[in-house]
Formats: C-alpha cells, sequence, structure tokens
C-alpha cells in the first residue's frame, strides 16, 4: 500500500543543524504531531559524514584528537578559525538570517561518535515521534546500519529509512551502498545522474532499487517520469536541481485513479510479463489487478515510434473483443487518448505513455477523479531561511518486484 511520508531537510527550522537534530525542539515535536493528524509519516534528514559546529559537545569531540573530527589546514567560516583554529576541515555552510549559521567540518571514518548517533536516533523516535530517516551518503558500514535498523524498530514498529546518494562516491551508488540495501525502505538514485544517458538495465540496476525489492527515486532535474514509471518510480514533490521543481502529482493521479497500489507489478524483465511491446526499445511494465491492468510504455528510441502490444489476455481476464485502452488525460504528463487492441500506439523519444486496459472504458466510472488531498502537504522552497526545508514522497509497495528481502 502507499505511505504519504514527509522529507524534512537539515536548515530548517525543524532540522536547524546539519546531523545534529539530538536537542528538544518544539518545533519538530509540533510538526510531526501535526503530520500524524493527516497520516502522513516523517522522515528527517541525519546522517554521519560531517558535523556542524553547533555541537554541544564539540570541545568534548576535539580534546579527543581526529578520532571524530577529521584532520585538515582549518580555515572557512570566520569562528571556526578563530576557535578551532586549524586541524579540521570545513564542510556545509548555512546562514539563518542573524543568527548563527552552521558551519559543519568533515568528521573522521569509524569512531565513538557512531555510538553518539545510534543511541540518538533511538531517542528521537522516543521523544520526537519521528519516523524514520533520511540517509544522505553515509560514511558508515553495514553493521551500523543494522544497528540503527534495530534500535528504531524496537521504539517505534514501521519506522522507515531511505538512502539519497550521487555520484560523487562511487561509479555507481548501487554498488556503493549494495550492502546496505537489506535494510532500508528505498532508494534516492541520484543527484547528479544523467538519466538520459542510461539504457534500460542501468535504469533496472543503478537506479530503480527493484533487483533488491526496493521502489526508487528520481532526483536530478526530476529525472523522466515516463521511464520512471516503468520502474514504478516518480521524482520527489519539492525537489529543485537545475532549475526544475519537480512536481510528481501527474502521475500520482494515474496512478491513484487506476488503484496501483492494489496492484501486482510485473516487469518487461520478467519472462511473464502480459504485455510486451514490437519494438525493442520500447519498455513496457504492467500493474495487474482483477479486470484490470496499466502500462507503463516508455521509449530508449532515437526516433518517434509506432507501438503496437502483444497482450496476454488470458493472463489479464479480460476479453480483446470487449477491452479497451485509454491514456487518462494527466496535465503536464499526458493527453487523454484511447486505442483499440491492435492500434499501434505512437511515442515520441524519450517519453512514453500510462495507458488502462479493462472492459469498461474511460468515464465509466472505473477510474475515477482520485482524491489528491493527502498529497498536498505544503512544502517550501529547499534552503529558505527559518522556513521549512519539506519534499513529499510515496512509499509503494512494488509486491512482486522480487521475493520478500531479508531484513
Amino acid at each position: 500500500m502507499g505511505v504519504n511520508v514527509v522529507n524534512l531537510h537539515h536548515a530548517s527550522i525543524y532540522n536547524p543543524y546539519i546531523n545534529y537534530p539530538f536537542i528538544r525542539n518544539k518545533e519538530l515535536a509540533d510538526f510531526t504531531a501535526s503530520m500524524h493528524e493527516k497520516k502522513v509519516k516523517v522522515k528527517i534528514y541525519n546522517t554521519i559524514r560531517e558535523l556542524t559546529n553547533m555541537v554541544t559537545e564539540l570541545w568534548a569531540l576535539r580534546s579527543l584528537g581526529d578520532e571524530v573530527v577529521a584532520n585538515g589546514g582549518g580555515g572557512g567560516y570566520a569562528w571556526c578559525q578563530e576557535h578551532m583554529l586549524t586541524g579540521y576541515q570545513p564542510a556545509w555552510f548555512q546562514r539563518f538570517g542573524d543568527s548563527p549559521p552552521d558551519a559543519a567540518f568533515v568528521t573522521s571514518g569509524e569512531s565513538r561518535w557512531f555510538n553518539y548517533y545510534v543511541e540518538g536516533i533511538g531517542w528521537l523516535v522516543r521523544n520526537e515521534n519521528i519516523d524514520g530517516l533520511y540517509l544522505d551518503d553515509v560514511s558508515y558500514d553495514r553493521s551500523i546500519l543494522q544497528r540503527v535498523r534495530t534500535v528504531m524498530a524496537q521504539a517505534k514498529p514501521g519506522c522507515m529509512i531511505d538512502l539519497h546518494s550521487n555520484t560523487g562516491f562511487s561509479i555507481g551508488s548501487a554498488n556503493h551502498y549494495m550492502e546496505f540495501m537489506p535494510f532500508i525502505d528505498r532508494p534516492w538514485f541520484g543527484e547528479s545522474y544523467n538519466y538520459s544517458a542510461m539504457s534500460p538495465d542501468q535504469w533496472l540496476v543503478q537506479v530503480s532499487g527493484i533487483p533488491f525489492g526496493l521502489m526508487g527515486e528520481m532526483l536530478q532535474a526530476g529525472g523522466n517520469p515516463w521511464r520512471g514509471a516503468v520502474y514504478g518510480m516518480t521524482n520527489r514533490l519539492g525537489w529543485n536541481t537545475e532549475g526544475v521543481v519537480c512536481n510528481p502529482r501527474p502521475v500520482w493521479k494515474v496512478w491513484d485513479q487506476f488503484g496501483i497500489a492494489a496492484s501486482r507489478m510485473i516487469g518487461y524483465w520478467e519472462p511473464n510479463c502480459p504485455v510486451k511491446t514490437d519494438q525493442p526499445a520500447v519498455m513496457a511494465t504492467a500493474y495487474v489487478k482483477p479486470g484490470r491492468a496499466m502500462v507503463a510504455l516508455a521509449s530508449w528510441a532515437p526516433a518517434k515510434a509506432d507501438v503496437r502490444l502483444a497482450i496476454d489476455w488470458k493472463a489479464l481476464g479480460l476479453n480483446p473483443a470487449k477491452a479497451l485502452l485509454y491514456a487518462p488525460g494527466s496535465k503536464g504528463f499526458q493527453k487523454a487518448r484511447q486505442w483499440k487492441p491492435a492500434e499501434a500506439i505512437s511515442i515520441e523519444p524519450g517519453r512514453g505513455w500510462l495507458i488502462l486496459i479493462d472492459e469498461a472504458g474511460p468515464g465509466s466510472g472505473a477510474e475515477s477523479d482520485a482524491d489528491m488531498t493527502g498529497r498536498k502537504v505544503l512544502w517550501e522552497d529547499r534552503f529558505a531561511t527559518g522556513r521549512p526545508v519539506i519534499n513529499i514522497t510515496r512509499n509503494m509497495n512494488l509486491n512482486s518486484c522480487l521475493n520478500a528481502r531479508p531484513r
């Protein structure tokens, strides 16, 4: 089933200092309570890689030499230069109007700070009532993630962990974090990705999370909504890169009209996919439920392609003499269209369709104008000083990707 989730970045009134939410924060507690009233879960940005200079334990950490604070030549924010002098590496910097800025420094590798981090996450779940974590290119290993998962599960069953990554740490984020996959709920691969240059195999292995039974999410410039739908992915509401403010609502609308949460996903990579195309560069994934199906089509062809579908009507439980193929209109994603089962479907390069197949047809009430109220949680521009930094996602259970992954 689908789960509505708010992701709170740092640099906000709810989570002001990078990787240091371990403080009593009435704003965070109140915000979490208000989201829970709306049946929305809250995950917060909290990882290990760098740490704010506002950390209460700063001088205790400095007394440990370079065990926690990575050694370096200093520099950066004037306060750090005047007080920390040298022996640190400047990292994230964020101003908050006239308030003291968040001037982070790089942390070392394995250290006793990991123990503080793990215990602090349990404290956040118990005291601020958060529902999970939004990790950003973490610098710890599988054993720490296992501990984090265990602590959260003990404090509140159902907590989630999503992992955000870019190309800066490895050739491919999926390779780099493969050992994490059994313990996260969704990968966000990835920032700085060139989605348009990736083949379908690269999308499947490096982006989607499907080989591990996970739903992925696209980031850089919003990804590609048609190709993403083939892998059960959208971009993230509120994410903004390259001047693109991501808006997955048009795809969500079609998903909700069909009722994707109650369907079985059968990807083009599976030999029993009941819908196939006659074009090797056009992929089709079927979402199947009794008496209905939704087909995600996406093209990797260099030119316009006219595609005909080979449909296993028996597998879909439909009568081909009565079945209709139609695309619900969704502003910014696709115009309303209808086809006969044997008719060619034209697809522009880099685009595609979400097509419903049933015997009732559009306007019959089989697909209703889904209530989008739950998708309209207010978000603000990222890094707006003193204001919420909120992204909206939907964690979906793609229940036929693979067998249930181990925990």
